[in-house]
């Protein structure tokens, strides 16, 4: 070996070094803001949530009652109960029929549920009879609204 060819070598060598660890860098700080992100929203959420809940349970109107709001992986879930319904008496399929679309509505365009929409990784609303057992539940995010 020349010793310009020892130079080249150690110089790419060390271009190559330099290059892995400048990558390795910005790839691990970039997962720490991603991190920090995803914290605070989660934070965000549970306190929006907590907000939520110190006014519930409420009745909306006189079929639906809204009980409680929680956080589920970086996403809401709401839990509604319908008050005159029960499950073993009522078509559970058609009752969702009535009303995903007004949800998908509010979901996609109302101003209520916006920071949702934007922020979180979905919404999810809980339908439950007036016994509390489940009825169905809508999970709506932001590419249902494309």
């Amino acid at each position: 070996m020349t010793p310009a060819f020892k130079k080249s070598l150690v110089a790419a060598l060390t271009v190559l070094v330099i290059g892995s660890l400048a990558s390795w860098l910005w790839h691990s700080n970039t997962q720490g803001d991603s991190s920090r992100q995803r914290n605070a929203l989660y934070q965000e959420l549970l306190e929006l949530s907590g907000k939520l809940n110190r006014d519930l349970p409420r009745l909306l109107d006189e079929q639906t009652r809204f009980d409680r709001a929680e956080v589920a992986d970086y996403g809401m879930r709401f839990y509604y109960t319908l008050i005159r319904i029960d499950r073993f008496v009522h078509d559970e399929a058609d009752i969702e029929r009535q009303v995903r679309p007004s949800m998908l509505r509010e979901y996609c365009q109302g101003e209520a549920l916006s920071y949702y929409r934007n922020e979180a990784d979905f919404v999810e609303f809980r339908y439950l009879d007036q016994n509390e057992l489940s009825l169905f539940r809508l999970r709506f995010t932001p590419e249902d609204c494309e």
